[in-house]
């Protein structure tokens, strides 16, 4: 195989890529699941210590516990999860995430006694060292 040429026929930098080919979906979409299963159990201080250093940065421990806890206590347990969407992608520079590849996971749930409808959003952070990390999660009323 040859080097790729530019349209001026100037080699091509080598610039990393990351595309869907290179995800394995639903190997992530699996982890998105144990996260939010993880949430339900109400581990949540685990939760944080795995989380990407985005989050341990940017939130104390106790914090990021008392929010979850509050949050997932006034959604009550998943009742039914269905994966619904993946989206890879790559903020533009001077956004507000750092720079990186980040995977937003959609979940429609049903949530509480009630069984209402949510989505849930699980954020993932692809880390230098190859481990895919939480960066987010929540949930909306659908």
């Amino acid at each position: 195989m040859g080097a790729e040429t530019g349209p001026d026929g100037a080699l091509a930098a080598a610039a990393p890529r990351l595309g869907l080919e290179d995800v394995d979906v639903q190997r992530l979409g699996l982890a998105a699941l144990r996260l939010v299963r993880v949430i339900e159990q109400g581990d949540i201080g685990a939760l944080w210590d795995a989380a990407s250093a985005l989050v341990r940065t940017s939130v104390s421990r106790e914090a990021f516990v008392a929010s979850l806890t509050t949050q997932r206590r006034a959604l009550g347990r998943g009742a039914g999860r269905r994966w619904s969407a993946i989206r890879i992608d790559r903020p533009r520079p001077g956004g507000t995430l750092p720079p990186g590849t980040y995977a937003m996971l959609e979940f429609s749930s049903r949530l509480g006694e009630g069984s209402v409808s949510f989505r849930e959003r699980v954020t993932l952070c692809l880390e230098d060292d190859g481990v895919w990390r939480l960066t987010g999660y929540q949930a909306q009323p659908d």
